[in-house]
């Protein structure tokens, strides 16, 4: 199950709450490499729930390809910026922020 440590939720919800026509965020994998784009929750997606809302969306294909994965938010220049790292850790898994 993919891993999201509190950074990547802080990270999630300010992207939400900043851009209204965001209803969810979506993990896409293009050619080789995970993506991050707007989305509209569909039938078959594994979805991500954050106070009872979607907040992150991808096909089980996706969701099975990141089962040991972590998302993170890091430091960057402009603000933090969303990365996959390769190996869980112990952060919170498919709840919010605490």
């Amino acid at each position: 199950m993919l891993t999201i440590t509190p950074f990547a939720w802080q990270r999630l919800t300010q992207i939400q709450s900043s851009r209204p026509r965001v209803q969810a965020i979506r993990l896409k994998l293009r050619n080789g490499t995970f993506t991050c784009c707007s989305g509209r929750q569909r039938t078959r997606d594994y979805v991500i729930e954050n106070d009872g809302s979607p907040t992150l969306l991808m096909t089980p294909e996706v969701a099975e390809d990141l089962a040991d994965r972590t998302l993170d938010a890091i430091e960057a220049q402009g603000g933090r910026r969303l990365r996959l790292r390769p190996v869980n850790t112990s952060a919170t898994q498919q709840e919010g922020p605490a």
